[in-house]
């Protein structure tokens, strides 16, 4: 059987398209370190094409800087130098992964994406001017209904003040005041969008958080007979997440479920949590009168909202705060079988924290 083996891998050796000649014909360059005699042990033919510094490519030592230095110093290097790291050179932006090959040798991944990036920065500039552009929209329409309202019964009141009943007077103050109220409830909303210029990222326990939160919540919704039911198990690894963040986050999705369950005869709300792909799944699942297609298209764009005093802003905040915290949000409704949330949160590698999930408790 071993001697099977050793002639396969002879055969692939042998073979034109072999493993070796295989590295040598992909378009990422590969280099292969050697820790312990300070020297390149491997490198491709792509690497070359990548870097296009012939100095470079023969200096262990600029090489060993530029892209394994800073990565190996994490203390999470097995996790962190698999991901997709960038670094700037002579001009041009380079994405590089690290891998611990064994406890001497470094393999790294290269890539040039100078002009991807550029790409990309245009797109996200044209994308965010678009949304700038919708935002304002809606500012104006949001502030200039309730301007033009008020000014209106100004106007009126100015003109016929001294033969106004108070009966009428007083209608046009409290719809003075409530378009006072519609406008103070805009910029509200706005600030609470730029409030969090800058999250402060912890390592959190998931289940004493929730814990937490339900319990400040869950007064308020039992008093509309909505049953929070939770199925978290205590083992749950930590979470790095910025705390009052997160709190906002779910503060939205939960208000908006309380909204979606008005009129339900047995309104509840579970959440749900599953571990996957170095992710923490939090599930938020409603049974109320749940979102049409046409509608969740549109739940992250600013303004976008069918309730009667909403603004549309709720998911629009939800989504940036839990995007800072390199956390993201989905949301999976069909009409009349509910909606279900889901926020994914990065989880806290093994070796970074001092104590358990379990000493937490």
């Amino acid at each position: 059987m071993v001697g099977d083996t050793a002639r396969q891998l002879d055969d692939n050796y042998k073979n034109t398209w072999g493993f070796a000649q295989l590295l040598e014909h992909i378009d990422i360059g590969i280099l292969v370190l050697d820790l312990n005699r300070q020297a390149i042990d491997y490198c491709n033919a792509a690497f070359f094409e990548v870097l296009q510094d012939e100095k470079l490519c023969r200096d262990y030592q600029g090489l060993y800087d530029l892209f394994v230095k800073n990565i190996e110093a994490l203390d999470d290097f097995e996790l962190a130098g698999r991901v997709a790291h960038q670094v700037t050179y002579q001009g041009r932006l380079f994405g590089h992964s690290v891998y611990k090959a064994a406890s001497n040798y470094r393999c790294v991944f290269i890539r040039d994406i100078t002009e991807k990036s550029r790409l990309e920065a245009i797109a996200q500039a044209v994308n965010a001017m678009d949304n700038i552009g919708f935002i304002f929209s809606g500012i104006r329409h949001e502030i200039g209904n309730p301007l033009n309202s008020l000014k209106m019964a100004l106007s009126v009141l100015k003109q016929s003040s001294e033969t106004t009943s108070p009966k009428v007077l007083r209608e046009y103050v409290e719809r003075g005041l409530a378009d006072i109220g519609r406008m103070e409830y805009l910029l509200k909303s706005l600030k609470a969008f730029t409030m969090y210029d800058s999250v402060e990222l912890k390592d959190l326990h998931l289940v004493e958080f929730m814990g937490k939160f339900i319990s400040l919540i869950e007064r308020d919704f039992n008093s509309y007979g909505i049953r929070i039911k939770t199925e978290i198990p205590l083992d749950l690894p930590w979470v790095r997440i910025d705390e009052r963040a997160l709190h906002q986050s779910l503060l939205n999705v939960f208000n908006n479920a309380a909204d979606a369950l008005k009129g339900q005869k047995v309104p509840e709300i579970s959440i749900h949590t599953e571990v996957r792909d170095q992710l923490m799944w939090l599930k938020i699942v409603d049974n109320g009168c749940g979102v049409f297609p046409e509608q969740l298209k549109h739940l992250f764009q600013p303004f976008n909202t069918n309730k009667e005093n909403g603004n549309g802003l709720g998911l629009v905040i939800t989504r940036k705060l839990l995007a800072m915290m390199d956390s993201d949000i989905d949301i999976v409704s069909q009409p009349g079988s509910g909606t279900q949330v889901t926020i994914r949160l990065p989880i806290v590698t093994v070796g970074s924290k001092g104590a358990s999930p379990a000493e937490a408790l």
